[in-house]
């Protein structure tokens, strides 16, 4: 019974582990990816000199919006499938493993 219960908290750690880094590099890509965009909006915002820069800069922004948009949605979805596949491997670790199933006892020679 100890046995099984260090097994099943080493799987735990090793589990929580793994999925708390794929969370961190998610996070940072996507840190990435909103950063370079803010960066690029700025520097657009900067080279703005007359009406038709701001005119040009404003239409832009409608097609930048929509890939942000895009952008939100696949984060969004890949976050959930991040939430399920955590949920599924923290399930795992408390199930039995096929080795742990019972078997019979062998039989004490009489």
């Amino acid at each position: 019974m100890t046995n099984d219960l260090f097994e099943k908290a080493t799987r735990l750690n090793e589990t929580l582990f793994e999925q708390f880094s794929k969370a961190a590099e998610m996070q940072m890509n996507a840190f990435r990816r909103y950063a370079d965009v803010t960066m690029e909006q700025a520097k657009k915002v900067s080279e703005v000199r007359d009406l038709e820069g701001l005119k040009t800069l404003t239409g832009d922004q409608a097609e930048t919006l929509k890939s942000l948009s895009e952008q939100f949605t696949a984060d969004w979805k890949a976050w959930q499938d991040y939430f399920n596949d955590s949920r599924a491997q923290i399930q795992k670790v408390f199930e039995k493993a096929p080795e742990e199933t019972a078997k019979p006892a062998p039989k004490a020679a009489k």
